[in-house]
């Protein structure tokens, strides 16, 4: 911690000293605040190689500075002159980003074009592209990839239990516990019942915003009442899932009253701390239908996989930077697969790299580190990335229009109006049509 005070100190200390002295302003790179001493480092060895490489020596002091992921968007648009060159956000970020006349540069170099293009998954192509004034562009540069897992107790649930949230939940039976504690209730850390997929087909009726459009979005599918009917029954059982509750999940996992929690891999040390030697880690487990939750087309018997929003961190470019023109090649070289194989070992970012799980020497050992990574990367099997890059309505509709608390109302069958399957989809009509409009009540 020490270590990463003093690199920010020096950092606002090189931008205080170069614009009292010259006027020029470094060139200033926002990344996630883990991440900042591996990234000063990286770019180190990037100015070294371009000054053997050139005459003149690069021609700016560089300055990498930790901001929180998740609000880097907004800290930039606040103000945009005070804003890094190159900064990272979640991709679901994207709209608001290029909302407008855009804040941000596209990517046109195309030696990083044809990286991009070769080492990303076609979701994540897909993820990092916007449009403006009707025009398709790329704006972001994956390197990161993060999605959720399942963190348990090995002291109580075994290997063959983990698979399944039945065989979880007869352990929690016999143990008198809870199966499993939420970190949210929000439309993302409470999605693995939604985004759920045939075990065996890895289909699902629902459809968020697809193709970038807004009413291209289907949640009444006879899979979704099925699942959520469900869902209904784990949630509601006495030992099953457990909503957020004040106490919060950390002491709720450390004091036995839950055995597993769904989140990411930032809350992995957190689930450590808690577990110690006990922590296990694993993909999000599967489930099947019963007779009593089997609804339309779907029969009992039935299995699912749970789901999982798979997203990828990105870098972006400051539209109109002074500093454009050295932009995207430094962007090839910190989204470079080498680099974010580095970047695994040494600041355990999960890579972004398609091939990562085959390719990495990292991920095949037999760490938990790696078994970390490993779920992450297995969930992108039945995952999708959040949609809502298009627009900055898709990401407010999804999220903050209720739409998660009348999910949430299904799964605990509040006030007992949601028994019944007709109920359920009654329910998710309503919910469908605040995804496509922002609003309950019909036009």
């Amino acid at each position: 911690m020490m270590k990463k005070l003093l690199i920010f100190a020096l950092a606002v200390f090189a931008v205080i000293t170069l614009v009292g002295c010259n006027g020029e302003k470094p060139l200033l790179i926002w990344v996630g605040t883990e991440s900042v001493d591996f990234y000063t480092d990286k770019m180190t060895e990037y100015v070294n190689t371009y000054n053997a490489a050139h005459e003149e020596d690069f021609p700016y002091e560089i300055s990498i500075l930790g901001v929180d992921t998740g609000s880097a968007a907004a800290t930039f648009l606040d103000d945009t002159d005070a804003g890094a060159d190159i900064f990272t956000v979640a991709h679901d970020n994207l709209g608001k980003l290029i909302s407008g006349s855009s804040a941000i540069a596209p990517v046109t170099n195309t030696a990083l074009l044809a990286q991009i293009a070769a080492d990303n998954s076609e979701s994540f192509q897909e993820a990092i592209k916007g449009s403006v004034s009707g025009t398709e562009y790329t704006f972001g540069v994956p390197y990161i990839a993060q999605s959720l897992v399942l963190f348990y107790n090995t002291a109580y649930i075994s290997e063959t239990q983990v698979q399944t949230w039945e065989g979880i939940l007869a352990a929690a039976k016999t143990a008198n516990k809870q199966a499993v504690s939420l970190t949210g209730n929000d439309g993302y850390n409470n999605s693995f019942l939604l985004l759920a997929r045939n075990k065996t087909t890895l289909t699902s009726s629902l459809r968020l915003y697809e193709g970038g459009v807004l009413e291209n979005c289907a949640g009444t599918g006879d899979d979704i009442v099925s699942i959520l009917k469900w869902g209904q029954r784990f949630f509601t059982d006495a030992n099953g899932a457990k909503m957020p509750t004040d106490s919060g999940w950390e002491v709720e996992l450390k004091n036995g009253i839950s055995l597993s929690v769904i989140t990411g891999a930032w809350k992995y040390k957190a689930a450590q701390a808690a577990l110690g030697s006990n922590l296990g880690v694993a993909i999000l487990p599967s489930f099947t239908i019963t007779a009593e939750d089997a609804y339309g087309t779907v029969t009992a018997g039935t299995e699912f996989w749970s789901g999982s929003f798979t997203d990828t961190k990105m870098f972006v470019m400051k539209k109109g930077s002074e500093k454009a023109a050295y932009l995207e090649d430094i962007l090839l070289f910190l989204s470079s697969k080498e680099v974010q194989e580095a970047s695994f070992v040494l600041a355990d970012n999960l890579p972004a790299y398609k091939n990562a799980l085959t390719e990495f020497e990292a991920m095949q050992e037999d760490t938990l580190d790696a078994q970390v990574a490993v779920a992450q990367l297995e969930m992108f099997a039945h995952g999708m990335p959040q949609p809502f890059g298009k627009s900055s309505k898709f990401n407010f509709y999804y999220y903050s229009k209720s739409a998660p608390d009348l999910i949430n109302d299904i799964l605990t069958n509040k006030d007992s109006l949601y028994t019944s399957l007709s109920a359920i989809k009654d329910q998710m009509v309503i919910v469908e049509r605040i995804w496509k409009t922002g609003s309950k009540d019909v036009e």
